[in-house]
């Protein structure tokens, strides 16, 4: 549910991803104002998009944080043009701030995709129930420019149980549950090891009632590249992922139009 409007999740959803910033770690992604992050993001519903995602401040490792006022002088201009060219697209903010997050959904988003969503920023919660934004809470112990730390073997167990108690404090200051989907956060502060157990452990997260957000696409742990961003976000859709955010769109929707044909025919 975003704004009212029920999202319809019978497939998986492409998300393709707009950077409105000069050091996002992946040089595809990004765009150097509101025209060309509109020109984008028209390009990438025509392709398959049924999301698109604005960030105005790269969450790489090593990355060096954006003040809120520049962040959303970033969004909140690509936002409303990007609305303006694509009426009925969803929209989603990538942003830890809440002012940023109000100014993204004053400009026309429709959701706020927080990677700080363990720990938000003081605000979030109320803005979620007063505009009823869609949310996806990611999974990360506070926003940290880190790289690898140590593996751990339950970590599937970890991510669904801190996700569900993040879910509860929300809930409980006043956000709708049906507003959020999880992200388990694969590549934040996590060793590549249990990225892979995490994307490996999207069927027992698909099963749960929470819709689910696999955002795998170009990381470390897939050496950057884009076959195995595409490869895995196959693999995510066919255990039953929900959105499948990405950087090359045209490949990974192509690709998931193939794969459910091909169960389509399989099914048959």
């Amino acid at each position: 549910m975003c704004r009212g409007r029920a999202v319809r999740l019978s497939a998986p959803l492409v998300m393709g991803i707009v950077n409105v910033t000069p050091d996002s770690f992946f040089a595809g992604s990004r765009v150097a104002g509101a025209a060309e992050a509109a020109a984008r993001g028209a390009d990438f519903q025509r392709l398959g998009a049924a999301i698109v995602d604005v960030g105005g401040e790269s969450t790489r490792p090593g990355a060096v944080a954006v003040d809120a006022a520049t962040e959303a002088a970033r969004v909140a201009p690509a936002i409303r043009a990007l609305r303006a060219a694509c009426p009925d697209l969803l929209i989603s903010v990538d942003t830890r701030h809440t002012a940023v997050a109000r100014a993204a959904l004053e400009a026309g988003a429709d959701i706020v995709n927080d990677v700080s969503g363990l720990a938000p920023d003081a605000g979030m919660a109320a803005l979620l129930a007063e505009t009823g934004a869609g949310y996806i809470l990611m999974h990360g112990r506070g926003w940290t420019p880190k790289g690898e730390t140590e593996a751990r073997a339950d970590v599937a167990t970890a991510v669904e149980t801190e996700l569900n108690e993040a879910l509860a404090r929300l809930v409980a200051a006043g956000v709708d549950a049906r507003q959020v989907a999880f992200d388990p956060g694969l590549g934040f502060e996590k060793a590549h090891a249990d990225s892979w157990r995490l994307l490996g452990a999207t069927a027992r997260f698909a099963a749960a009632e929470r819709p689910w957000v696999v955002a795998a696409s170009r990381k470390r742990f897939l050496d950057n590249g884009m076959g195995e961003s595409v490869g895995a976000a196959v693999w995510a859709a066919a255990q039953g992922a929900d959105v499948l955010r990405v950087h090359d769109v045209a490949e990974t929707a192509g690709a998931i139009r193939a794969f459910l044909r091909a169960r389509e025919a399989a099914d048959v």
